[in-house]
């Protein structure tokens, strides 16, 4: 799956695709963790989904991510969605109308979450251990669900043994906001 992109770049990535004349899907996970596709027909827009949501009602809740991960799938076999038939201009317009500027295509970092003060001490030279690894593990996955998981193994081989530093990289790759973060490291932090 691909890196974390922006709102904005992501609907560059959409309309891109539909200057292209690209046939295929695309599909996402939101930074609330949701799935989502759009299937392009030679670059016309014939599927959006969000969920179980659908055609317009998917369009809604698409516009309100922040973030997302997307992977490609070209060439891939896409039906329209029955009943609805979609606009591509409106579609692209709706999009675009949530940016916060369409001639940006990247924007400062997503959760801005402030770095708490840090002790000037040098940081311990062993791996976190064991018992902590586990511990960062549960609270991700509780906090952040099943990519919290995911994500968590990447970032847990840390050599600074810096657990604070590992939660907050954990917390801003999953995309969680300034309170979901604190709260992630509150129960860190009180186990």
């Amino acid at each position: 799956m691909s890196n974390w992109i922006l709102y904005d770049d992501f609907v560059y990535l959409v309309r891109s695709l539909h200057d292209k004349a690209f046939s295929g899907l695309i599909t996402g996970v939101s930074d609330d963790n949701h799935s989502f596709q759009i299937g392009f027909d030679q670059g016309a827009i014939i599927l959006l989904t969000y969920r179980v949501k659908k055609g317009l009602a998917a369009l809604q809740l698409i516009t309100r991510i922040e973030r997302a991960r997307i992977t490609e799938h070209p060439n891939s076999d896409i039906h329209e969605a029955a009943g609805e038939h979609l606009d591509t201009e409106e579609v692209l317009e709706q999009l675009v109308a949530s940016t916060l500027d369409e001639t940006t295509t990247m924007i400062t970092n997503i959760t801005d979450v402030s770095t708490p003060a840090r002790n000037d001490a040098p940081a311990d030279s062993r791996a976190v251990d064991a018992k902590s690894r586990q511990l960062i593990k549960m609270a991700a996955v509780h906090h952040f669900g099943p990519i919290g998981a995911m994500v968590c193994d990447e970032h847990l081989d840390d050599p600074s043994g810096d657990v604070r530093a590992i939660v907050f990289s954990i917390a801003e790759e999953v995309g969680a906001s300034e309170a979901d973060t604190e709260a992630f490291l509150q129960t860190v932090a009180n186990d």
